[in-house]
């Protein structure tokens, strides 16, 4: 079954403790807004396997993925995730990969104030 079986590691984002001098996860600082991505997937051809890769994935990027390797199609104009197994399946995809991605936390009015961040 491992050989027709996809298996995806991800956690939540980061937490800063004491990085620039801040605490929490609402930041975009990489402590707070990078997580790991470990992917096993029998498509994947040997010369990829174990290796590393520092292209941008991102978690809308999850469901299109899953979807593609259930050869489900993926509704249009619905989703905004991008197939990442193109990054270990067409040897150009690196170059029409996004390079840069936005990020947005609102404020936040609670117990604490979150002041809203920005990034790109």
């Amino acid at each position: 079954i491992l050989n027709e079986t996809m298996v995806i590691f991800t956690v939540d984002n980061g937490f800063l403790h004491g990085e620039h001098g801040l605490g929490g996860k609402w930041f975009p600082f990489e402590e707070s807004i990078r997580v790991p991505l470990i992917v096993w997937d029998p498509r994947m051809p040997m010369s990829t396997r174990g290796k590393t890769d520092d292209s941008f994935t991102l978690n809308v990027d999850l469901a299109t993925t899953i979807l593609a390797a259930a050869q489900v199609e993926v509704p249009r104009g619905v989703m905004q995730g991008q197939d990442f197994s193109d990054l270990y399946l067409k040897k150009d995809a690196h170059q029409t990969w996004r390079k840069e991605f936005f990020y947005e936390h609102p404020v936040h009015m609670g117990k604490k104030r979150i002041p809203m961040s920005s990034a790109l």
